[in-house]
């Protein structure tokens, strides 16, 4: 997580750059600016490598009793491998999501996660090594990029046409002032993202953090695919932001029903999470491994407060990244020391560092964000989406308190696989009946059910 920060968030003003030239079917500009984009992410990929080597040999001082396991940093080593190979060829991505064709993107990553996935069980039951289970990530984070690049090219083969044109000035101008606002928005979401296992392995020891993987791995997992759902409508709101530039009502409007979608996509899963993460995590891998139920419910909190952060979505598609050339720092500083104090001088241990990054998306994200969008986009009055953002959480923290009393008053115990799914399900109906019913009032969700209702009505 420290060594992406060499990223500097490049990639996401570099694919705003995308947006006009696709706009105007400029491929000239296209050609350009993927040019630009190949020579930075090369430079950046060989950098992490060589920095990545050297901080290997400090590895071992970050986790307590590191001695106990063994090749720690050849580990380490191969998973910095995985991710470098990761940053060669992966400008055509950009492009393809810019052009509002993430699916192909997403159906490129589902088969070689599968593949790795296979490779991966294969190796850890038969030969149970851990470094070839690296290795097999390694090989298919590289094969992907080979698939995706090979499709780009024969998607926009123009792109072949001049491999040394570079943009004009005024391009490059914008996109180092964007790239400035990026560094710090890198910066928080490194030490927001990247310090809580560091900070629990140091002060907490590194079993509490191999619990706390289990539970990670399930949120990144659904975190990923969220992210694949909600990012997808980043590039037509930079398209639109493009095309009707002064159309602002109907931005607005359109975005009010992206917080609408995002909110309650958001709330549903993390109230199945709370239900379905206790009886699943005994049926994978066992009840000894589980958190309590308090660690667990700040997880939960933890997750919505990340999820539901419609306006920076929308801050990316605007390419407003010059507004987070202090916010991102503010809050990088803010949830750092507050998970730090909360596990070194209180009993909480886990729960402390959690709560401090809960309580720095609150004190932070939860205004900044919308500032920068209605001030940087909109240039409208923001009190109407702080409103509509604080009834949302309150519906979420509403229904999670009573989805905890009824779980303990009805206590339910699901012991199988059949079980656990058929709760899921009939847990989902009630959540969904209840949140639309909640959400439905508000002006995104007036806005986006209309909307559906007419699709439904178009169909038939």
């Amino acid at each position: 997580m420290f060594l992406s920060f060499a990223e500097l968030g490049i990639g996401a003003a570099l694919s705003y750059s995308f947006y006009k030239p696709i706009a105007n079917a400029d491929h000239k500009a296209i050609t350009a600016i993927t040019n630009l984009y190949r020579k930075i992410y090369n430079t950046i990929g060989w950098l992490i490598l060589i920095l990545g080597l050297l901080l290997a040999y400090f590895v071992p001082f970050l986790v307590k009793n590191s001695g106990s396991i063994k090749h720690l940093r050849i580990y380490f080593i191969l998973f910095l491998l995985s991710s470098v190979v990761s940053y060669f060829f992966t400008y055509n991505r950009s492009l393809i999501v810019a052009n509002q064709e993430s699916y192909i993107d997403s159906i490129n990553q589902l088969i070689f996660t599968i593949m790795k996935c296979v490779l991966q069980i294969v190796f850890l039951i038969t030969l149970k090594s851990y470094m070839l289970f690296l290795v097999a990530q390694i090989a298919t984070n590289l094969f992907s990029n080979f698939a995706i690049t090979r499709l780009a090219h024969k998607k926009y083969p123009f792109l072949l046409d001049d491999k040394k044109i570079m943009p004009g000035k005024s391009v490059i101008t914008e996109i180092k002032k964007n790239v400035i606002g990026t560094i710090s928005s890198k910066v928080g979401a490194v030490v927001v993202n990247g310090t809580d296992n560091i900070l629990i392995s140091k002060f907490v020891g590194l079993s509490v953090v191999g619990l706390y993987s289990n539970y990670s791995l399930v949120v990144a997992g659904i975190t990923s695919l969220l992210g694949q759902v909600l990012n997808s409508v980043v590039a037509s709101f930079g398209n639109l932001g493009v095309s009707e530039k002064d159309n602002i009502d109907k931005q607005v409007n359109l975005f009010n029903q992206f917080v609408f979608f995002n909110g309650f996509i958001s709330i549903v899963v993390g109230l199945l999470l709370y239900i379905l993460f206790q009886p699943f995590i005994s049926m994978w891998i066992g009840t000894q491994y589980k958190l309590s139920e308090f660690t667990l419910i700040i997880i939960i909190i933890n997750f919505v407060f990340a999820q539901f952060r419609p306006a920076l979505f929308l801050v990316n598609a605007y390419g407003l990244f010059w507004g987070y050339r202090y916010k991102s720092i503010v809050e990088a500083t803010v949830n750092f020391f507050l998970s730090f104090y909360l596990v070194k001088y209180t009993g909480l241990g886990i729960n402390g560092v959690l709560i401090g990054t809960i309580v720095g998306n609150i004190i932070v994200n939860s205004w900044w964000d919308p500032m920068i969008l209605f001030t940087g986009a909109f240039h409208r009055g923001i009190f109407k989406f702080y409103l509509q953002y604080i009834y949302y959480i309150f519906v979420f923290l509403g229904m999670l308190l009573c989805e905890f009393m009824f779980v303990h008053y009805i206590k339910i115990n699901v012991n199988n696989l059949i079980g656990l799914i058929l709760y899921g399900l009939s847990s989902s109906i009630i959540i969904c009946i209840i949140l639309l019913g909640l959400l439905g009032l508000t002006p995104g969700g007036r806005s986006a059910l209309s909307m559906i209702l007419y699709k439904i009505k178009k169909i038939k």
